[in-house]
């Protein structure tokens, strides 16, 4: 039996329970009753040398780096890192990017800062990882792990979806309902290496296996990720539509869906019924917009978590060779009602 089970069995947080077992005075009788039920029921030990590490903790404190703290997108991804850290119990350092100064200059200020925070690990979830940033890297001395994000050179750990078989997977969909003419709205597939490339060669990979037809300008570029992005790239999109009579479209991100939903409503064309939308991400306000965004969903929160407790166990075990490389995180198709069936 672990600790998350006896959380799970009384309905206490796993923070809860650890209060029960070390700090129980802290906790109020009826709930610490409650936990010592689930204890005796279930048979729980507390490990000795967890507990130990446990301890060690409250010195320890993570470092968290991210483009922007407001963009849908990594909101989504903070709240999974920040309440996997809280649950063990470990301080958790944002530094949150501007939009003053070259990407790269702010990506090296923020670990250098994190680093003079004296955090034990830091998170880094921003664009892929390239040599310029090896030597401070190399210098920091600390470990790191990425999120959202990898490193072509140096080996680190990356959790992340598999956006070319997500991607390749959403136009799979759009054609089990029915759809041949399929167009997308992206940003930077050719410079954003992260998302924009891998979302596009998944897109490009799955018309050519089911041989759609394609020309150049059924991919609409905007000038980023974000609504304003979508609603400009459906626009263009728009444009090609007496030659290229397309029924759907895949959207790289659920707020450029956004974005262009509001462009085909602003052109009088309604979502579903004149054109089928799929974004990629499942924002939880996807759910909310009417209609309610069909898409890919990857796992902001499953992410987070394993992000944080690798970091946990390089710490734990500093001199256990730790697994390195790309771990690819489940995902799945999110069925709503922005996609008709033809």
């Amino acid at each position: 039996m672990k600790i998350q089970d006896v959380a799970k069995d009384s309905g206490c947080s796993i923070s809860t329970v650890s209060r029960v077992l070390n700090n129980p005075d802290l906790v109020t009788p009826d709930t610490r009753e409650r936990v010592l039920k689930s204890i005796e029921k279930l048979g729980y030990y507390p490990n000795e040398k967890a507990k130990s590490l446990s301890s060690k903790k409250q010195n320890v404190s993570l470092g968290l780096l991210i483009p922007d703290i407001t963009t849908f997108y990594f909101g989504e991804l903070y709240r999974g890192i920040s309440r996997t850290a809280k649950n063990s119990g470990i301080d958790l350092i944002l530094r949150d990017l501007d939009d003053e100064g070259p990407l790269q200059e702010q990506i090296l200020d923020g670990m250098v800062s994190l680093k003079k925070h004296g955090v034990s690990g830091i998170i880094i979830s921003s664009r892929v990882m390239t040599e310029e940033y090896d030597e401070v890297l190399n210098r920091l001395r600390i470990p790191i792990v990425l999120a959202l994000s990898e490193h072509k050179k140096l080996k680190f750990s990356s959790f992340k979806t598999d956006d070319i078989k997500a991607s390749f997977d959403a136009i799979s969909y759009l054609v089990s309902r029915g759809h041949k003419h399929i167009g997308m709205v992206t940003s930077s597939p050719t410079e954003d290496k992260l998302v924009g490339e891998p979302r596009y060669q998944g897109f490009k990979n799955a018309i050519d296996f089911y041989r759609l037809p394609f020309k150049a300008k059924h991919v609409a570029v905007g000038n980023n990720f974000r609504y304003e992005g979508g609603y400009s790239a459906m626009t263009q999109l728009l444009e090609t539509r007496e030659t290229f009579p397309f029924s759907a479209v895949f959207c790289a991100t659920d707020e450029m869906a956004f974005g262009a939903m509001r462009s085909l409503h602003d052109h009088n064309l309604k979502v579903p019924d004149d054109v089928s939308i799929i974004g990629f991400d499942n924002l939880s306000i996807s759910n909310m917009i009417t209609p309610k965004l069909t898409t890919v969903s990857q796992s902001f929160e499953k992410i987070g978590v394993e992000s944080v407790n690798h970091l946990i166990k390089i710490l734990e075990e500093p001199k256990m060779q730790m697994e390195t490389g790309v771990f690819y995180m489940p995902h799945q198709i999110v069925e709503r009602e922005s996609v008709r069936t033809i």
